[in-house]
């Protein structure tokens, strides 16, 4: 399908959520409330649950800068890696179109759960009167850079996966998958900035938004028989 036509038929699933997403992070300010600066007493170690209390024992600055440039060397290379598998616009455009929106419908997700929990983040419980005054503080839940990777690179293994059906492609996909998603997860958990049940939240919250995204899309996804026409026009 030409871009134009394609564009026009999904430009609400594009625009949608990003004025979602864009409309909740700019009105913070008037529903976050920094509840633990107002009454300290319940902003306390003791009352996280024990699995989550590991995350007291970290505050890596190195760990939250890798998780940086991990989050944001897997957005570029989500998009990298499907044109040097496709190299044509009238195959990669489905894909690119498609990692597009779940991007936007994962942030939007994001925001929105995090407006709903309002769950302060550890530094809060370290310091109640100073980090616990920031509303930027109440978005622990879930970690959004977590999210964006489970959701990217989720989603290139199952395009990959109806792309390309057989062969090894599907596997190394999956793979990274699994190994960028868990270190990602770590590195957040290593930087103090998110307790353990905010990225297994978030790598479940990223899988089902590019698996909801993948059934929405699958009309528009290249598949064998689209990768066979295009090496056949190469040949003639």
């Amino acid at each position: 399908m030409p871009v134009k036509p394609l564009l026009k038929k999904q430009a609400l699933w594009l625009l949608l959520p990003t004025l979602l997403w864009l409309g909740l992070f700019f009105c913070r300010k008037f529903w976050y409330q920094t509840w633990c600066a107002v009454d300290p007493s319940p902003c306390v170690e003791s009352v996280i649950e024990p699995f989550d209390r590991v995350v007291f024992q970290y505050h890596s600055i190195f760990a939250d800068f890798i998780s940086n440039l991990l989050q944001n060397g897997v957005g570029v290379a989500m998009i990298l890696f499907a044109w040097l598998l496709l190299r044509k616009w009238i195959l990669f455009q489905g894909v690119l179109l498609y990692l597009v929106q779940v991007t936007l419908w994962n942030g939007a997700l994001l925001e929105a759960t995090r407006a709903l929990v309002q769950r302060p983040r550890p530094l809060v419980f370290r310091s109640p009167l100073g980090d616990g005054a920031q509303i930027g503080q109440y978005t622990s839940f879930y970690s959004g850079h977590t999210s964006f990777v489970a959701m990217a690179t989720f989603a290139s293994f199952l395009w990959i996966s109806r792309a390309y059906p057989r062969g090894p492609k599907r596997w190394i996909a999956l793979s990274a998958f699994v190994l960028l998603t868990t270190i990602t997860g770590i590195l957040r958990i290593l930087g103090g900035r998110h307790f353990p049940t905010d990225v297994l939240g978030a790598m479940l919250a990223g899988m089902l938004v590019a698996l909801a995204g993948f059934a929405w899309a699958r009309k528009y996804l290249p598949q064998p028989f689209n990768l066979d026409e295009a090496r056949r026009s190469d040949a003639v």
